[in-house]
């Protein structure tokens, strides 16, 4: 039990919480971070989260909620950049999150931190120094984790998108008090990959808006019939759209169903939205396709109470949060297996296929779409199993692994 209220600093160096997923390079990271930092706000605890100063007007703290707090430290130009040219920033971050820990916020209070806890490589590498200086523990989540050098598929990880990667992935989960993981399936790929032993690997799953993320005026008949298929994440290679163009190409028209992709491009993958465009074309289906860009997260709530099934069909993902996301708005999910921890992330009765053949999901979308019973049951399940997960929850895990650490280092 905890006596007094934690003082934690939340590192996320190459991207704010605050900036919308599904664009650039914001993601499900995002989303975590910033919503197990409100829960733990919402608990008492003091959070400070800290990203890199990505635009020049960018305020040097922001009042996130009460007990949390945002700040934009100096880290290069003051402009985005894309994750291959990100390492520049992790010294000058690391310079000024030292010289702003030692020194007091914008009230003249010292900015005293109980713990870090820091999200991606970029992070860890920027922070384990100042950590070690101040003599606090440092935790380390991944979100996603590289494939091994001269790996032959996506199945295995996102390339390293830069010659760092590996190397601080390595010195991240090796040098942290505790790595915390999203899924059992990132605990297993850290752990072996790394060689971090058990007992300083931990997993706290993340959670959902059940409120946000909720069932809305369509019934479940209304969106079997003439239905929206639904594909969100960033639109790159490793998120596997062009599998869900395929697989709306091998459904039966007469089942009248439409596309739509939500998500924006990062800097390393400027050309890919135009190879989407072009693949629609050539499969016939770009007249039933809808490319909306990244949506906001009350826009994406939207779209996944209107959507009749969202396909999951990543190479791989460390969680999956979106599939959390759908099954809370009664939206079913069909996904693919090999993906990491998304078989975490589904309902067990869900569609979690071990093919991705587009045939295959096509069939099995059809298939599921076309009974009325089978359809109103999984939708049923879905908004079932999501309510189950919850932000607090996750504070909570959150709050007894730090704990933990601090009595450990104590």
């Amino acid at each position: 039990m905890l006596d007094t209220p934690l003082r934690i600093a939340a590192i996320c160096l190459h991207t704010s919480p605050l900036e919308e997923p599904g664009g650039d390079d914001a993601g499900g990271m995002n989303v975590v971070v910033l919503e197990e930092s409100l829960a733990l706000a919402r608990a008492g605890h003091r959070v400070e989260l800290f990203t890199r100063r990505a635009h020049p007007d960018s305020p040097d703290v922001v009042e996130v909620a009460e007990n949390l707090r945002l700040h934009h430290l100096d880290a290069g130009p003051a402009t985005p950049l894309a994750k291959s040219a990100m390492e520049q920033a992790i010294e000058p971050f690391t310079a000024t999150l030292r010289a702003r820990l030692a020194g007091t916020d914008a009230l003249g209070e010292p900015l005293e931190i109980d713990l870090m806890h820091s999200n991606h490589w970029f992070s860890g590498v920027a922070a384990l120094p100042v950590a070690r200086e101040l003599g606090v523990p440092h935790l380390q989540s991944f979100h996603s984790v590289a494939a091994p050098e001269g790996a032959g598929s996506l199945e295995n990880g996102e390339p390293a998108e830069s010659a760092g990667r590996i190397p601080g992935e390595r010195l991240a989960a090796q040098d942290s008090d505790l790595v915390v993981a999203v899924s059992q399936a990132e605990a297993r790929t850290v752990g072996e990959r790394y060689g971090v032993p058990g007992e300083r690997l931990a997993v706290v799953r993340p959670g959902v808006d059940v409120e946000r993320f909720h069932p809305g005026e369509h019934t479940a008949e209304d969106r079997r019939q003439r239905p929206t298929l639904l594909f969100t994440a960033r639109l790159q290679p490793l998120k596997a759209p062009d599998l869900a163009l395929e697989v709306l190409a091998h459904l039966d028209p007469a089942l009248g169903a439409r596309l739509v992709l939500a998500g924006g491009s990062s800097a390393d993958f400027a050309d890919y939205l135009a190879e989407l465009r072009e693949r629609a074309e050539q499969l016939g289906v770009a007249d039933r396709v809808e490319l909306v860009g990244a949506l906001n997260r009350g826009e994406l709530a939207a779209a996944m109470r209107s959507a009749g099934v969202l396909l999951l069909t990543s190479w791989s993902e460390t969680f999956g949060l979106v599939a959390l996301e759908a099954q809370a708005s009664g939206t079913p999910v069909v996904a693919w297996q090999c993906a990491g921890g998304v078989r975490e992330a589904v309902d067990p009765d869900g569609l979690v296929l071990t093919s991705r053949d587009p045939d295959v999901w096509a069939e099995a979308v059809q298939t599921l779409l076309e009974d009325p019973q089978r359809y109103a049951a999984a939708v049923a399940s879905a908004r079932a199993f999501a309510t189950t997960r919850t932000w607090e929850a996750s504070a909570e895990a959150l709050t007894s692994l730090y704990a933990s650490t601090l009595q450990a280092r104590r």
